[in-house]
């Protein structure tokens, strides 16, 4: 029984920043501006987001798909391209490249429950982990989609919102298989069902991505590791950590110049963090499906 009620840290990490969160939102005489949290979320994502997306070299090699330093080298030129690859076929289909970006998300996220979820229970969890916050904010989405995706982002943006009710019945269908197994799984997913609702949805993915998803992995992959290669992982982290931000600074004027005419400081930083994130994303996941597939126990 006791391991069934044992929270990790970022579980309460995430209910607490959440819980936080929720009495900031609704505190309207504090001066959140959309410009100030745009650079909030970015600043998180690179100290807490990139760093678990960062060991991908150590946990490749991990799983055994670089072995030499040709190896390696070749594994960083892939990785770049693949990454390369999504920033530019998203200019060419904003629309289609986004709805790809959220089906790997809604993939991706849901394993955070693996152990406690069945693969249609974990699928359901991650979309509605995404579709939620357009149901509860359906004019906010919108407008961050399609600044992301122009007309073709706003209307998946709708679609989504028609879908979430359905999504977060089996959803919580799911939570409650959770239950038998982990009655803190079955708390997180109700406690990311309610976040989806009533945060902001700017806010609600800074909570859950940099204050559970993240933090789960980087958490996973220290645990896997023996005591002589963690300093190793943390080594890899700061490196490709900085290698990213060098690499987004380099990008910024690209996606800036592609972004809307109304260009402003916060939307240029949510196209690059999002799309940054996306470019990300597909590489990374080829990296845990094959790590996991090895059954190395890495994120």
């Amino acid at each position: 029984m006791t391991e069934r009620i044992n929270a990790t840290p970022e579980t309460w990490l995430f209910l607490g920043l959440g819980g936080l969160a929720l009495l900031l939102a609704h505190q309207e005489t504090l001066p959140f501006s959309n410009q100030a949290l745009a650079i909030v979320l970015a600043v998180a994502v690179v100290l807490t987001g990139l760093p678990h997306g960062a060991l991908d070299p150590w946990v490749a090699w991990r799983a055994g798909l670089w072995r030499t330093w040709a190896g390696f080298a070749g594994f960083n030129l892939v990785y770049m391209a693949a990454a390369a690859g999504v920033v530019a076929v998203w200019q060419l289909a904003p629309g289609a490249s986004l709805a790809l970006f959220l089906a790997i998300s809604a993939w991706h996220f849901g394993g955070d429950w693996r152990k406690d979820l069945n693969v249609w229970g974990r699928v359901m969890a991650g979309s509605a982990l995404l579709a939620l916050p357009a149901l509860g904010a359906p004019a906010e989405v919108s407008a961050l989609f399609t600044l992301l995706a122009g007309e073709q982002g706003g209307a998946l943006a709708s679609s989504l919102g028609m879908a979430a009710p359905w999504l977060a019945a089996v959803a919580a269908a799911a939570a409650v298989a959770a239950l038998r197994r982990s009655t803190v799984a079955a708390v997180e997913l109700a406690a990311v069902a309610a976040f989806a609702l009533l945060l902001p949805p700017l806010v609600f993915f800074l909570v859950y991505f940099c204050a559970l998803h993240s933090p789960r992995h980087l958490r996973n992959a220290a645990r896997s590791a023996v005591s002589g290669q963690r300093q190793q992982m943390v080594g890899v982290a700061l490196i490709y950590t900085g290698l990213t931000v060098v690499a987004a600074a380099f990008v910024w004027p690209w996606l800036a110049e592609a972004g809307m005419p109304t260009a402003t400081l916060e939307n240029n930083l949510l196209r690059l963090v999002f799309i940054g994130l996306a470019a990300l994303t597909l590489p990374h996941m080829i990296v845990v499906m094959f790590s996991e597939q090895r059954d190395t126990s890495l994120p």
